[in-house]
């Protein structure tokens, strides 16, 4: 299957098809998720054709001086040579990888070779988009009369042959030729194929592990590692065992003031003072029928009612402290 790992933020591996290929891609949470995550960027994903019982999309090429014949068998794909330079496509002219020439570097190629092909060099193109017209090429040479499968890796920031163009812009797709020179009927076995980085995470147990890394790029993440998943009311964000990036709830709320009031004296006869954790706002005081005696508004957390001129009797102040309404009983009385 054609797989694509995540290489950086991805933390959650996600699958989904793409043209007419198995393909794999773990997507970004470091934007993803990471962009939650302790890095920038996300980073790029390993593109890799798992040729066991698959062509993975790839076709062979419709010139006739190029023609081969694709089989898909249990442990690689065939292909069975036409001419001495049978080529293979990883798709249809239509279809495009749109993936930036910079994006990679390396490419690891697994083929079996049993031919005698005197000029053993296999030969890997990049097609821009819509055209079987190559960007550039570069040759890789092979063994011959082989009895197992091996692996070979090209550095794609190697120079192209010369004169076969420079690799760069957009790649729509890739291409492979058998080792130069075998022969009408001969079969060549394609196992797999993986473009990747060669900076990466190399540390198995982090989320966004680059399995083909061959240089650490100190940009391992790792559950339990801080990270920001950009809600602003959680608290404690780490990397979760599911590779996301979460935080706990804050229940902790800013500690309500005391709203108090306190009346002195109480029984009053003259002034009675009326104290507040808060500015008091606006207040009244009711008689036991209900009538209002007094309405007042007060930034100060103190206030001196007169009561000299009223009726002995309870009475009722009305607050709202912090918007919430409270009725304090008191007395007037006469000495």
């Amino acid at each position: 299957m054609l797989l694509m790992y995540l290489g950086t933020f991805s933390v959650n591996q996600t699958i989904e098809r793409v043209m007419t290929t198995s393909l794999r891609i773990s997507s970004c949470i470091v934007s993803l998720l990471l962009s939650f995550m302790i890095a920038p960027t996300c980073a790029t994903a390993q593109i890799v054709y798992d040729w066991q019982d698959s062509k993975e999309g790839w076709v062979p090429a419709s010139e006739s001086n190029l023609g081969c014949n694709l089989i898909e068998q249990p442990e690689a794909m065939a292909m069975r040579a036409f001419n001495t330079t049978p080529v293979m496509r990883s798709g249809t002219v239509n279809e495009s990888l749109g993936i930036d020439a910079g994006t990679y570097d390396r490419v690891q190629i697994t083929l079996r070779n049993p031919t005698t092909s005197g000029n053993p060099n296999a030969r890997l193109f990049a097609y821009a988009p819509e055209t079987n017209a190559f960007m550039c090429h570069w040759n890789v040479p092979v063994d011959t009369e082989m009895e197992g499968f091996q692996t070979y890796t090209l550095d794609l920031t190697s120079p192209p042959n010369s004169g076969s163009g420079t690799f760069e812009g957009t790649v729509g797709r890739f291409g492979w030729r058998g080792p130069w020179g075998v022969a009408n009927g001969d079969t060549i076995y394609w196992k797999q194929m993986v473009v990747y980085n060669s900076v990466g995470c190399t540390n198995a147990d982090a989320c966004n592990y680059a399995p083909y890394a061959e240089v650490d790029n100190g940009m391992c993440v790792l559950v339990g590692d801080s990270c920001d998943d950009g809600n602003d009311d959680t608290i404690n964000d780490m990397i979760t065992a599911d590779c996301l990036c979460a935080g706990e709830v804050d229940d902790v709320q800013d500690a309500q003031p005391s709203l108090s009031i306190g009346m002195a004296p109480n029984p009053a006869s003259m002034e009675l003072w009326v104290t507040s954790s808060l500015a008091l706002g606006r207040f009244r005081v009711l008689d036991a029928q209900g009538k209002v005696c007094l309405t007042e508004h007060s930034q100060s957390t103190s206030t001196a009612i007169d009561v000299s001129g009223w009726l002995p009797g309870t009475y009722l102040l009305e607050t709202h402290l912090g918007g919430i309404p409270q009725v304090h009983r008191f007395i007037v009385h006469r000495p």
